[in-house]
Order: structure tokens, then sequence, then C-alpha cells
């Protein structure tokens, strides 16, 4: 018994008819009988029995059409998971992101795919550059956003979008008649700085370092929203993210841009030795609409 026969067998079987199975088959009735026969040479028992001008099936038909029922159904299945493989809508994905990314950037991205892509997994850990790069590096994460890291050959990192950092503070603070700010304009004001898994905090401290700034006093917090937060109720001064800053500027945060270009480069990270799967490349070109559209933004807002 082949793969011919038994479709013959299932059609005819379904339809009810040796002429019907023919037009579904778009082959002739005499060639659907002779498959019949062969069938039943193979299997070595009756298929039908003709009455009158029909033909019907025997008991051993009718439990091998059971079984072959069975057959079609797991590959009308099978065949539904190729069309949602085809078009993006199974699979797992892990999209590991450092701490600015993840309160509201990201997340519209992901919620609009998630949408999108009902039978897709998708797992968004937040952590350092550095537990970012290695979790993609070993196959962890599909896609990693963090900073640049110097001479790191064990992902393919490409830039995805560049953040200007600025200092924001509530109404009315001594800093509020500064159109732009000067580092130095920073001394003898209580400081808002970031103490998280990353390096940039460290980068910062060192040109605040070089400039001479020292701060009053100095308020470390964990991410940028805080930062920003704390800033608004009156804390003292934060330098944050641009984006971040935008979020809090309709509750009235002030945001006020330095006179030298002090900015973050975000990266975009994907495996070095592992194949891309379509449903993961569909999500990074969603990101990389997402970073050009922000980024137009900004220089909308900085202009």
């Amino acid at each position: 018994m082949n793969i011919r026969q038994v479709e013959i067998f299932q059609k005819v079987m379904s339809s009810g008819s040796v002429t019907k199975a023919a037009g579904l088959l778009c082959i002739s009735q005499p060639a659907v009988s002779k498959h019949l026969k062969l069938m039943e040479y193979n299997v070595g028992f009756a298929l039908f029995e003709r009455k009158g001008n029909q033909l019907e099936p025997t008991s051993e038909a009718l439990a091998l059409f059971e079984q072959v029922d069975q057959v079609y159904t797991g590959m009308d299945a099978l065949s539904r998971f190729a069309d949602d493989l085809r078009d993006n809508q199974l699979g797992e994905l892990t999209v590991a992101a450092m701490p600015l990314l993840a309160h509201q950037w990201l997340p519209s991205i992901i919620g609009k795919f998630a949408k999108e892509h009902p039978n897709v997994s998708l797992s968004v850990p937040i952590r350092s550059t550095e537990w970012i790069t290695r979790a993609v590096a070993t196959g962890r994460a599909d896609i990693g956003l963090g900073l640049v890291r110097n001479n790191d050959t064990s992902v393919i990192s490409a830039p995805l979008m560049k953040l200007p950092l600025v200092a924001v503070h509530e109404q009315g603070h001594k800093l509020s008649s500064n159109a732009t700010l000067k580092l130095s304009d920073l001394v003898g004001h209580d400081l808002i700085t970031l103490s998280n898994f990353d390096r940039w905090p460290l980068e910062l401290n060192n040109i605040l370092t070089s400039d001479n700034v020292r701060p009053k006093r100095r308020l470390e917090v964990f991410t940028a929203h805080i930062a920003c937060e704390l800033a608004l109720h009156g804390a003292g001064v934060a330098i944050v993210d641009l984006l971040t800053a935008m979020d809090f500027q309709e509750k009235g945060l002030n945001i006020k841009r330095f006179d030298t270009d002090i900015s973050l480069q975000i990266m975009l990270l994907r495996p070095k030795h592992r194949r891309e799967t379509r449903v993961a490349s569909s999500l990074r070109d969603k990101i990389i609409q997402a970073a050009h559209a922000t980024e137009a933004q900004i220089l909308n807002y900085l202009a």
C-alpha cells in the first residue's frame, strides 16, 4: 500500500463515491478503480462491495478509514502549523534589555507584536549589558538591547539608536532660567545619579570628575525613571537619557540640554553562531523601525 493508494481511498470514503473522488483528484474513474484494486491486493482484504451501482465499504474498510482519517487530521494540523511558521505566528522569543528601555519604550513594541502574533511566547528579562551580551552569545536570548561594548566579538552588534543625556529638575529650581546647561552649572546642587548594573554611570562620573563637578549632595538610584520621579519631587537635579525625560515632561519636569554632546549609544545584539528564526527577524525589524521613529522624535524635540 502506497501513499497514492491511501489518498485515493480516503477521497472515495470521504466523498462517498468513485465519481466524486475522481473529480476531487482530477483523474479518471477507471484510474481510481485501478488504484483501489491494487490497494485491496496489497492489504489482502476487500475494501468495497458492489450493490447495484453503489460501492459499499466493508467493515475492514471502515476500520481502516478511521485510522487513515486520523492521519489526515494530523496532516491538516501539520499544514496549519507550517503555515503559522511561514507567517511568523509560532515560536518562542527572548528579548533581553537594559532598564531604561524596559519601562515604556520596549513594552509598547512587545505589546503590539504579541497582539499580532498570538501563538508566540515572549520573555523579556531586564539586565545589564554584560548579562545581555552573555545571554545572546550563548543563545539564551534571541535579541539583546544594551550599550556599546568595546571589542566584543561574541555577538553580532549593530547601532540601534543614540540617546542624548539631559538634566531634569522640578519647576522653580534655581537652574530654571538657564536655556542650556554647562556641566559646571551643576556644582553645588544636589545631584541624582544612577547606580545600576551598567557601565555608563561610571563613564558619566568620569565626565563629571573631569569637569570638577562636585555636587552638594549625591543621591544614587537604580533606574532613570526613579531619578526623574525624585527630581520631579524636588530631590535634586538628575542626569538621565532624553527618552526617559520626555516621558515625564507632561508631569511638569523641566528638561535642560547640555552645551556639549553627552549621549548613550544603544546597540542591538544578535547571536553570532545561531541562525535567526523568521519570527525573531520579524520582531527585530519592528524594534529597528521603532528606534528610527524614536530618533526622529528626539531630533524634532532638539530642533
